[in-house]
């Protein structure tokens, strides 16, 4: 046994001095043509001719000397004349050059890092990417890499504990403008039941935690009771709603929040509402099976390698982009297809790939036979015109942009959209208008709702009449405001506030004001996707414990957050399709 142990040591530091030997080869310095020189022998050796003793040879190395001299001597004229001598801009240009070779050396060890685990490519672009290269630089020869104990331990910690340091403004934020808390419970591929929390701010998302309640039973007893606690951390009175989605646990769960703390509001979440609206649309029979057809056309492409390549050279680009949610998806191919119609048509209309010899086949038969009928087509432009107006909603809704004073106006737009878009013809579009009031009635026409469309400048002003005609929305905010402030006196200032809001008195009259009326982004937000939490839960050869995986999620959610705040460069509205409902 203790010769086994031994063995076994033995082994494991021969090992470690491989590794180290390893280490020690690496040389920024030699070129591929050195190294294949040194194995033949060669190597660098620098050569030096002796002079040997004769007749007249003794001369000869004066005479170089001589020589020499007066070439240095007129570079140094030149110098003084032209400031760089030769021989430095020389050495300047072998300098860069040196470093430029040094340097490719050195990438393809971080090259060649990346390959054999998988990283993605663009994290390169990450800041963290950068300080990393320059610490190891600033180091300098035989830094000791951290352990993967290290790693999901006291660095983890680290980490997590610059990122609390960072959220400190978040929390100023909270106390000031109040925040809304959500959660979203759902199951992992390896069927462990997962609850994440974040909070939503003016100053933007943060995510809070992580809790495994595989072995919990998930009733609305156990929701309240989780995020009770969390809200009891934040302080009630920092908490304006708590978000999740529509399952009946939560609706349970809402109700044991109103009888415990009544001034917090508790509301679906705008896009899982949005997504069931889409769902029942793609429910809808000459929409179904236009879906079904746009998905044999898009497997037939992109099952047969050939096929695939040829489509990529007709429309220049691939389909079916992925989106947030799994009722998007069908959107976004029929989207896809609908831009894209011209080249399809001309593709299956090819002799090239008619030549392949796919169409003999049964599939491809059915898909060349789809792409020729303009009733497809016909389908396609129903189908999105159905989706679109919805679609451009919800991804207001999943963008970092406030968006609650927003959702009641955007969906009045989406709705006279779709029926602009059949014509204001009542039959055509009543099937859509039905589905999307069914979902909405129930749901989001809260008092928070219909107070943040009454009190957005941007649509209050120009439907003024027809909205205070309605009633129903300035009630909402005398609802939220008895609801949210216990101190009358401030309830009766906040009134006289409103009062001005509605007659453009005081501040609402500065021309600031006025502009920020035109202002579409100038405006609480919903639900967050989960897709980085996923790469770390499911990842099948992660071995952290569950504390450990929150700790990662905790640190890589929140510094993507602060990431997307620190980069926004564009308006997170535009309306366009590759970036409707894209995962980060």
């Amino acid at each position: 046994m203790v010769a086994l142990l031994t063995k076994k040591t033995d082994e494991k530091e021969e090992k470690e001095k491989e590794k180290q030997r390893e280490r020690d080869e690496i040389d920024l310095d030699s070129s591929d043509s050195e190294k294949s020189g040194e194995e033949s022998g060669h190597g660098n050796k620098v050569i030096v001719l002796k002079s040997t003793k004769g007749s007249g040879s003794s001369s000869r190395p004066q005479q170089v000397v001589a020589l020499l001299t007066t070439f240095t001597s007129l570079k140094s004229v030149q110098k003084n004349k032209k400031g760089l001598s030769i021989s430095q801009k020389i050495q300047t240009k072998l300098s860069t050059q040196k470093r430029e070779e040094r340097r490719d050396k050195a990438c393809e060890y971080i090259c060649q890092f990346f390959y054999e685990a998988g990283i993605a490519h663009n994290t390169v672009t990450l800041p963290g990417f950068a300080h990393m290269i320059e610490a190891i630089g600033a180091f300098g020869r035989g830094l000791r890499p951290p352990t993967g104990y290290e790693m999901s331990g006291p660095f983890l910690k680290k980490a997590r504990q610059k990122v609390c340091d960072k959220i400190k403004d978040h929390q100023e934020s909270w106390q000031f403008k109040g925040c809304s808390v959500m959660a979203d419970a759902w199951t992992d591929r390896k069927g462990r039941g997962v609850m994440n929390l974040v909070v939503h701010s003016a100053h933007g998302v943060c995510f809070l935690d992580s809790v495994d309640c595989s072995a919990a039973k998930k009733n609305g007893k156990y929701v309240f009771d989780l995020v009770d606690k969390y809200i009891q951390d934040l302080g009630e009175e920092n908490v304006v709603q708590v978000v999740t989605d529509n399952a009946s646990v939560n609706t349970a769960a809402a109700n044991l929040l109103a009888a415990k703390r009544p001034s917090i509001f508790w509301n679906g979440c705008a896009a899982h509402c949005l997504d069931l609206m889409l769902e029942d649309l793609g429910k809808l029979r000459h929409v179904e099976e236009t879906i079904t057809s746009a998905k044999l056309v898009t497997t037939f492409l992109y099952a047969h390698t050939r096929v695939l390549d040829l489509m990529r050279k007709y429309l220049g680009r691939d389909l079916v982009p992925s989106g947030v949610t799994r009722f998007a998806t069908a959107y976004l191919n029929l989207k896809s297809l609908q831009d894209n119609k011209k080249e399809i048509t001309r593709l299956f209309r090819s002799d090239e790939l008619n030549d392949l010899g796919y169409f003999k086949k049964a599939k491809g038969k059915k898909a060349n036979k789809i792409v020729r009928s303009e009733g497809f087509w016909k389908n396609v432009d129903m189908a999105v015109n159905f989706f679109e107006p919805l679609a451009n909603v919800l991804r207001r809704m999943d963008s970092d942009v406030p968006a609650m004073g927003f959702f009641h106006g955007s969906m009045l737009e989406a709705k006279k959209e779709i029926a602009a878009r059949f014509d204001n013809n009542e039959s055509r579009f009543k099937v859509a208008w039905d589905i999307i009031d069914k979902r909405w009635d129930n749901k989001l026409k809260t008092p928070l709702h219909l107070a943040g469309y009454y009190l957005n400048p941007y649509f209050y002003y120009p439907n003024k009449s027809d909205i205070e005609l309605d009633g129903s929305f300035r009630a909402a905010v005398i609802v939220c405001i008895t609801k949210m402030v216990d101190d009358e006196d401030i309830q009766d200032k906040i009134i006289d506030e409103l009062n001005m809001y509605q007659e453009q008195k005081g501040a609402f009259g500065h021309d600031i004001a006025v502009r920020q009326r035109r202002n579409k982004s100038f405006n609480p937000a919903c639900e967050r996707n989960w897709s980085v939490f996923e790469q770390i839960h499911t990842k099948k050869r992660n071995k952290l414990l569950h504390d450990r995986m929150s700790d990662l999620v905790f640190v890589k959610f929140n510094s993507k957050l602060n990431l997307n705040r620190e980069n926004k460069s564009k308006d997170p509205i535009e309306k366009e399709l590759n970036d409707v409902l894209e995962d980060d």
